[in-house]
């Protein structure tokens, strides 16, 4: 066939149909090289004959199964059994713990100690632990098909913490604000409870300066510990107590003199309450609405608030009397005896004759015989006469021990200095004048 028809025949096909024609055409041009070529005197690509050695994770990594830790307080009637059996432990891991060697270490429990245990991803006891002290306790762990179980000890280590706290409204939550722990306030206010009423005495700009002790145990603190020295500034009066160990049980706080910050008396009978009525010899009685000596203090407080002895005693009277409604009366020496009147009921311990132990409950507060609301009505009577109970000077409870005197006047001595070096820091001119 002629060129010249050739190209004729082109010139009339679609041009989709020539564009597919030249590919096409081109598509064998290709294989056709390709099958032209001989790859057998190329160099191959080495072919991955060994597997690659990837190191163990083991070897380097080891990975923590994540244990679910409980715990649990023993209470009354609790035994070991009992309280695995809370937990979810099995039978067989009680079994196996029992039949191991020292199990009689876990025998005998005691009210108030605590149990942790450890349980693995498939439930199963891996430890247990029983704290019988911050310090020590009994260890269980879990050894092939039975327990390893022995007793420890850890290291304590104490650490000494200085707190000042400028009060702006009460105590408590001033000190909370600068970060003193609930517990260590809780103390102060008892070291200091004899000499102030912190319902009714505390004012705003008195301060307190304190060195207590953390304990720390494998690196964290595990319980605050005792107050070392306290300061205390109420209404210009500064109150300073330092903590001395009369022997390995035994600890009372004592001020510079040696003698026990202990009074024989609380200076209040009821905690959260306020002064509605003070001792006063020409009030006017507000029932009678005639003058009346009020020789005693009224504490307003909710109906039912405790009511609690201020000294250690014997209770002479308790019966309705009058105008007095529900009273109570504890004998404390030959010199002090204090009444309480318009209680709403008494606690069980209260019974004439009793002996009854300072801060101890005697009743609640309410408002029988002549009241026009809840309070109590507390009296302070010396050798028999009528006393001020916020005016009179409680005496102390025992001073230290002669023979002690000399080491524990070097103790205060020591922690005076150093509380004031702690203050120094804090600013020189507030405490030295300068």
């Amino acid at each position: 066939m002629p060129v010249t028809e050739i190209i004729t025949i082109f010139k009339n096909f679609p041009k989709k149909h020539i564009v597919t024609l030249l590919l096409g055409f081109l598509l064998l041009i290709s294989l056709s090289v390709l099958g032209s070529i001989d790859f057998s005197d190329e160099k191959k690509i080495p072919e991955l004959t060994k597997p690659l050695k990837l190191k163990s994770l083991s070897e380097n990594y080891q990975i923590e199964v994540p244990f679910l830790e409980k715990e649990a307080v023993i209470k009354r009637n609790d035994s070991l059994v009992t309280i695995l059996n809370k937990f979810g432990v099995t039978k067989e891991n009680i079994i196996q713990l029992i039949n191991s060697k020292d199990s009689d270490l876990l025998s005998k429990i005691e009210v108030g100690d605590k149990i942790k245990i450890y349980l693995n991803s498939l439930g199963e006891l891996e430890k247990l632990i029983y704290l019988d002290n911050i310090k020590s306790g009994i260890k269980a762990k879990k050894e092939g098909d039975l327990f390893l179980i022995s007793r420890y000890e850890s290291k304590v280590e104490k650490v000494q913490i200085f707190k000042h706290v400028v009060i702006k409204d009460s105590m408590y939550m001033s000190g909370l604000r600068e970060n003193v722990p609930d517990s260590v306030l809780m103390d102060l206010a008892y070291i200091n409870g004899w000499d102030i009423d912190f319902t009714h005495d505390i004012q705003p700009g008195d301060s307190f300066s304190i060195i207590y002790e953390e304990l720390i145990i494998d690196g964290e603190k595990v319980i605050d510990g005792d107050i070392l020295i306290s300061e205390f500034n109420n209404r210009n009066k500064k109150f300073v107590a330092v903590r001395f160990d009369l022997d390995e049980k035994n600890s009372e706080y004592y001020n510079l003199d040696g003698e026990n910050v202990k009074k024989a008396f609380l200076r209040s009978p009821v905690k959260l309450s306020y002064i509605s009525s003070k001792y006063n010899l020409k009030r006017r009685h507000p029932v009678l609405h005639t003058i009346r000596a009020h020789r005693g203090v009224d504490y307003a407080a909710n109906k039912g608030s405790p009511i609690r002895a201020t000294g250690d005693g014997t209770i002479i009277f308790a019966e309705y009397n009058g105008g007095c409604g529900y009273e109570v009366k504890i004998k404390h020496s030959e010199d002090y005896t204090t009444r309480f009147c318009h209680l709403n009921g008494y606690s069980a311990r209260t019974k004439v004759g009793r002996k009854i132990k300072q801060g101890q409950t005697i009743g609640y507060v309410g408002s029988t015989g002549l009241a026009t609301g809840p309070h109590l009505h507390y009296e302070f009577h010396v050798n028999g006469k009528h006393t001020d109970p916020l005016k009179v000077k409680f005496p102390n409870a025992n001073p230290i021990n002669s023979n002690k005197l000399t080491s524990y006047k070097e103790r205060s001595l020591g922690l005076v200095e150093e509380l004031r070096n702690y203050q120094y820091l804090i600013d020189p001119r507030e405490f030295y004048g300068g």
